[in-house]
């Protein structure tokens, strides 16, 4: 067998390289989005096919057929986004087609997700489709991904196959697993509660705003009493709202209390 070489094609677009052959030679990368797949335990680096920037590990998966639902294998820090982009998916059963529900671009009607990944690719849109594969196989960097359905919006993995991989796919196997079925219903359950948790910060947000109107109607409408004006702006100084305790280094509107500090505490000390 001949000694593997490093990929030649350098240059254009990075997703211009999802039609080629998969080399066989690997190079240090973005540090893969799953558990367990860096150089070692402190690494911020994985390894990487050097033509289409998937995660080695990552694509023995694949090519075992191994597929997964399991937010809790995602780092930390990519949870969030997953959680984000299931709810922008109308999950149903393993053999319907997921419609996307999101963002579609205006001009070119296609479907995009925003998720910038400045170590794989310089775009900051990325078809749900190859978002959808990155967390169901696996981080596969610029794999191309087809559908067996022909639908540009389903994101369902099951009907997702990532390409010049090796990619076993086996859908009676999917569908009877227990395993992907009780990873299907958990995901369906953090989505509702992700959306949920969305839904009241913003009724939260709205409320706070509409706080915020009324009092400075009622501060500043010359007609009110002063006994009123007097107990808002107490209410607002003892709650850390009061225009008086905002931070010049703090990006938010208002600051806690400055009055908690206790003796022993020196406020100068770590300057």
């Amino acid at each position: 067998m001949a000694e593997a070489q490093p990929k030649k094609q350098r240059g254009g677009h990075a997703y211009g390289r999802r039609v080629t052959q998969m080399s066989n030679t690997a190079e240090e990368g973005e540090l893969c989005i799953y558990h367990g797949h860096s150089l070692g335990r402190f690494s911020t680096h994985s390894m990487r096919f050097d033509s289409h920037q998937a995660c080695v590990r990552c694509v023995a998966g694949a090519r075992e057929g191994r597929i997964s639902f399991d937010i809790d294998r995602l780092l930390k820090k990519h949870r969030q986004k997953a959680l984000k982009f299931w709810a922008s998916v109308e999950i149903g059963s393993p053999d319907e087609c997921w419609e996307w529900r999101g963002c579609i671009n205006r001009r070119t009607k296609q479907p995009q997700f925003a998720w910038r990944r400045p170590g794989l690719s310089s775009s900051t849109q990325h078809h749900p489709q190859r978002v959808a594969m990155w967390f169901s196989w696996g981080d596969l960097g610029y794999t191309a991904v087809r559908t067996t359905c022909g639908n540009k919006y389903c994101c369902n993995p099951f009907h997702l196959i990532p390409q010049k991989v090796g990619v076993f796919v086996d859908q009676d196997s999917y569908y009877e697993s227990f395993e992907l079925a009780c990873e299907l219903h958990t995901l369906k359950q953090q989505v509702a509660e992700y959306v949920m948790e969305k839904a009241i910060k913003e009724q939260e947000k709205l409320s706070e705003i509409d706080n915020l109107t009324e009092r400075e109607a009622l501060i500043l409408n010359p007609d009110t009493l002063y006994g009123d004006k007097f107990e808002a702006v107490m209410t607002d100084i003892l709650e850390g709202k009061h225009i008086s305790q905002a931070n010049a280094f703090n990006l938010g509107l208002h600051d806690k209390p400055t009055d908690h500090l206790t003796e022993d505490e020196n406020p100068t000390e770590d300057y």
